[in-house]
């Protein structure tokens, strides 16, 4: 009996793997055509740019900015973040 029942088992885990393989790639498409696609539809019909073409201040054309890195004291070594 135990035989049977683990071929059974091993059985059903194959198409339970399937079955959710299949189950991904519809809910992976709702989700692009109900969130994605008209935030993209939207951002393209007003013409808003979500990265700007190029900087303006750096002749290089990088988006590099520079980060304001805070002094080092006890206060800020005793915080984890």
């Amino acid at each position: 009996m135990l035989p049977l029942m683990k071929r059974i088992w091993r059985a059903w885990k194959g198409l339970a793997h399937r079955i959710i393989t299949a189950q991904n790639y519809v809910l992976m498409a709702i989700v692009y055509w109900v969130a994605l696609a008209p935030v993209a539809l939207v951002l393209k019909l007003v013409r808003h740019e979500v990265v700007p073409a190029a900087p303006e201040q750096d002749p290089e054309g990088s988006f590099w900015q520079q980060r304001r890195v805070p002094p080092l004291d006890m206060d800020r070594a005793s915080r984890m973040y």
